[in-house]
């Protein structure tokens, strides 16, 4: 017997202090992103079809080709804003 909890696919744009990720958040159907992100106990959250920018002090991007991950687990302490994409 296979669980299954049901999940709503968020697109989301987040900015920390070295990078801007944009990328889907996987949260509970009809649930808030800031009480999904509050509530992570291990404070970090699994974001899945991901681009990542990467910027400088000033917040310029520092590369020209983006990059690309299935999957990559943010420290929700380092999250400046998210916004929905």
């Amino acid at each position: 017997m296979q669980m299954r909890v049901e999940k709503q696919k968020v697109r989301v744009r987040i900015k920390t202090e070295s990078a801007i990720i944009k990328g889907v958040v996987h949260t509970l159907p009809d649930g808030r992103l800031s009480d999904y992100i509050t509530s992570q106990k291990n404070r970090f959250i699994p974001v899945t079809d991901v681009e990542i920018l990467y910027i400088d002090e000033s917040g310029r991007i520092m590369n020209e080709g983006n990059t690309r991950r299935e999957v990559v687990f943010i420290n929700v302490e380092k999250i400046e804003t998210i916004e929905y994409v």
